[in-house]
């Protein structure tokens, strides 16, 4: 907790009103990824699907309130946000591990440049609140070899292209058989489904994704 959170409310990351994290409204005003009224009408949007990534899941569409407070949490240092974000992107989560076997945590790992700017890597710690919530172990198993272009101004094919060769697995470190990737925010799943060939190539089962929000 930072020193001033001692003497001064924390500031809703959403709205700035202060009293919570995420105030209720905020909270209230998140839109799921996926809408359950177009199901079977058009592709969904909460949901991804890869050649080494089996699955991928969103819980919630990136904008409004959920977009500033990702923002917060990835360039504003407000690490204290990963505990809300995590707890409310849950549901999503269960989701997940319901569909597989026993399955380790594992997140996106950054560059180590980009966690020296940082001081820390935002999955990360998604990915750590996450295992707190559900007693499910996670694992630091892959590494970010070298750095990468900004994604967010590339399309799919040009993120692939990006992130060849990219990621590795940790020296020692084995896959188990199920891993659930855990990221901030999907949008072309290029980044999964390059850190899930990684792990598939080197003996993973089955690999899933989850991220708390989907770029539409």
């Amino acid at each position: 907790m930072a020193l001033v959170d001692l003497f001064l409310p924390p500031a809703c990351a959403g709205c700035g009103r202060y009293g919570a994290d995420l105030c209720r409204s905020c909270l209230g005003s998140l839109r799921a990824a996926s809408e359950p009224r177009n199901r079977f009408l058009a592709a969904d949007p909460g949901i991804v699907v890869g050649d080494e990534l089996e699955l991928g899941i969103a819980a919630f569409a990136y904008e409004g309130a959920l977009r500033r407070a990702l923002s917060r949490l990835k360039y504003g240092g407000a690490a204290r946000l990963a505990s809300p974000l995590a707890r409310v992107a849950l549901p999503a989560l269960l989701r997940v591990l319901a569909l597989t076997d026993t399955a380790q945590l594992v997140p996106v790992p950054v560059h180590i440049d980009r966690l020296r700017q940082r001081g820390y890597n935002q999955a990360a710690l998604l990915a750590t609140a996450m295992a707190r919530l559900t007693t499910t172990q996670m694992a630091y198993l892959l590494v970010r070899r070298r750095p990468t272009t900004q994604q967010h101004r590339l399309d799919r094919a040009a993120r692939l292209r990006n992130l060849r060769d990219a990621f590795a697995l940790q020296p020692e470190a084995r896959p188990p058989p199920t891993v659930v990737l855990v990221d901030d925010i999907l949008t072309t799943s290029a980044t999964l489904e390059a850190c899930a060939a990684v792990l598939r190539a080197r003996g993973a089962a089955q690999v899933v994704g989850m991220a708390v929000a989907r770029e539409l």
